[in-house]
Parts: C-alpha cells; structure tokens; sequence
C-alpha cells in the first residue's frame, strides 16, 4: 500500500536535487526556499529509510537506492504531467502560455531579440522564461515538459529527442583591436606565445577547444576559465587575452567592442546549431509553434 505520508510533491523535489546534485540550485529551479527542499529530503529519507544523498566534494551524490529509483520516479511524473496538460489547440493570438528554453548566455544575446519581437507580434500573451542548461542531465527538464525547447551545440540531447538543425558554424579567434601579437595575420607560432581564455558552458560541446588546446601541448597558455561567456568581450578588449568563440556570437561582440577577429591556426570542427525537443511533446500544438518561429527566424543554409 502506498505511504499516506507520501506527498507527490516530494517525487518533484528529489528529481530536482537527483538532477542538479545541488540544494541550493534544485530550490531555485523549483522556486521554494532551501529550507523547504532540505525538510523534504528529511521525509523522504524517513519514508524510504535510505540517506538518498550524501554530501561530497563533489556536491550532493545520490546512495545506490536514489540511483535505483530516479528513473521510476522520473517517469511517474512525466505521467503526471501529461495527464494534467493535455494536448489542446493553440491560438498564438489568444493563447497564455509561458515557454522555458535551455540557452547559454550567448544562445540569449544570440536569439532573444529576434525571437521576442516575433512572439509580442504574434502571441502577445505568450511569456518567455531561458534556463541554463545544467551540469547533471539536461534531458530530464526537456523529458518532463519543465523547458521546452534547447537551443545549441548539445552533443548530450539525442536518444528520446528530436533535432532540427538551424546553421552550420566555426570557431573564430578573437584578440583586441591593438593587440601586439597580431598586427598581421595569426599564425600557429603567435597563437602559441599568446595567452588565453576559455569558456566552458555546462552541457555544451564548446569544451572541444581546451581539448585541442590540451592535446596540443598548450594547456600552459589558458590563463583564464570561464563559465560563461557574458564578461569575456570585456576581458578579451582590455587585456592581451585571446579566446575562441562562435563566429556568429564573435560578429555580434565585436560591434559592441574593439575586437579582431582571425582565423584560429589550429584544427577545429565546424558544429551545428539546434534546436532539441523531447519526441513526449513532438505533437504538442504550443510547442509546434514556438519550434517554427525559431526555424523561421534562424534556419539558413
């Protein structure tokens, strides 16, 4: 028989932590106060008599029964979900709803003001909510319908996803204007004399750089590792750092910055921008719309 002390309410909270391995950051996902997630582990250790988390270096690490159960857990809700939105028509013009998207920093700057301007002028009503994408199984939000949509270089979103791709990008080198080392053009020797930054934005295949740099014996010249990206066309204009970016975000940074903008002399892969969705909402009407004013906006060949 089920416990009567179960609030379903739980299962949401030990998803949220089981996904970000976070306290802190699982209570502002879920919009409650740290306190009320902690009292709720509390119960839920009480009702399955397991500590289901421990706390290490490494954050909050589910026991061999958290491990064991996330999944049904995950599942139950889904379910829940489903039934409570179910499937409806969707007017842009009358419609009230609110979107969440999985976006990096750049993705933001990148995407927001066109796809805005097209939502106030066709959905009034609809609100836009963006997410970071987290460290720790970005595909269970976008499986349970909490975010609707990731946008980005996701290597990580593909079994139960579908993916349509928006533009084929590069990396570019970006220096200040007056850089020393770069009056000309940059070569593999300056490049290698030069120090760096890297940005390494959770969830992303941007980390591809810092590898190659790594495998290249380079490692030494990062002198700088971000999170994200929004201060580093700040630090790259006013210092002799250089970095690595997407050549549509680098064109967006350097309108606003003296920056120049190389080539990298080193072997890079070109990747693909996409936009993710769980198969769960494929035929979701909302969710349909949303996914061709994006491609409308920003698929090019």
């Amino acid at each position: 028989m089920l416990d009567p002390s179960l609030d379903l309410n739980l299962l949401a909270i030990f998803d949220a932590v089981f996904s970000e391995r976070n306290i802190s950051v699982a209570a502002k996902r879920l919009e409650l106060a740290q306190p009320t997630v902690s009292n709720a582990l509390n119960r839920l250790r009480r009702i399955t008599g397991d500590q289901l988390f421990v706390r290490t270096s490494q954050g909050m690490e589910p026991t061999p029964h958290a491990e064991r159960i996330a999944q049904p857990v995950r599942q139950v809700l889904a379910v829940l979900r489903s039934t409570l939105n179910a499937p409806r028509e969707f007017d842009p013009a009358t419609a009230e709803r609110t979107f969440s998207l999985f976006l990096t920093d750049l993705g933001e700057s990148f995407f927001l003001p066109r796809l805005l301007t097209q939502v106030r002028t066709q959905a009034p009503g609809v609100k836009l909510v963006t997410l970071p994408i987290p460290e720790h199984n970005p595909q269970a939000a976008l499986e349970s319908g909490e975010v609707d949509i990731a946008i980005g270089n996701l290597p990580a979103l593909t079994t139960g996803f579908y993916q349509q791709r928006l533009f084929r990008e590069h990396y570019i080198c970006i220096a200040r204007a007056d850089h020393p080392l770069f009056e000309g053009e940059m070569t593999l020797e300056k490049f290698s004399r030069a120090s760096h930054a890297v940005v390494l934005p959770l969830g992303t295949g941007h980390g591809i750089v810092e590898q190659t740099m790594h495998d290249m014996g380079l490692h030494k010249q990062i002198m700088l590792r971000l999170q994200n990206f929004v201060v580093l066309p700040t630090v790259v204009a006013h210092t002799d750092l250089v970095a690595i970016v997407p050549h549509s975000i680098a064109d967006e940074l350097s309108t606003n910055h003296p920056l120049k903008l190389m080539m990298p002399p080193i072997s890079l892969p070109d990747f693909d921008i996409k936009q993710y969705w769980h198969k769960r909402f494929h035929s979701d009407a909302g969710n349909q719309w949303l996914r061709s004013q994006i491609a409308q906006l920003f698929m090019r060949q």
